[in-house]
């Protein structure tokens, strides 16, 4: 026992280090950064995920039937979509 007690009391005398005192901030900054990482690849996930949700949806409902638009009117023959037809409106 007395051995121990003397390793304790030699521990005792050890000085610490003063830049001990200041590493409880760079841990807490730290954790801060891990944190703000670890949430805007969450974020960037869960975005991920509900585009493809939203893009598969899309992809497997069914769509319209593509029709050509009118040649034109039958007089002019100018395309129905022309801007002097346009403008006639």
């Amino acid at each position: 026992m007395d051995t121990l007690d003397a390793r304790l009391r030699g521990l005792g005398a050890i000085t610490v280090d003063p830049r001990l005192g200041a590493i409880g901030g760079a841990v807490m900054d730290g954790l801060a950064a891990l944190r703000e990482r670890q949430a805007s690849r969450k974020q960037l996930v869960l975005s991920g995920v509900f585009a493809l949700g939203i893009g598969l949806t899309a992809s497997m409902a069914p769509g319209a039937d593509a029709r050509a638009a009118p040649a034109g009117d039958g007089l002019t023959g100018a395309p129905a979509l022309a801007p002097s037809q346009l403008l006639d409106y």
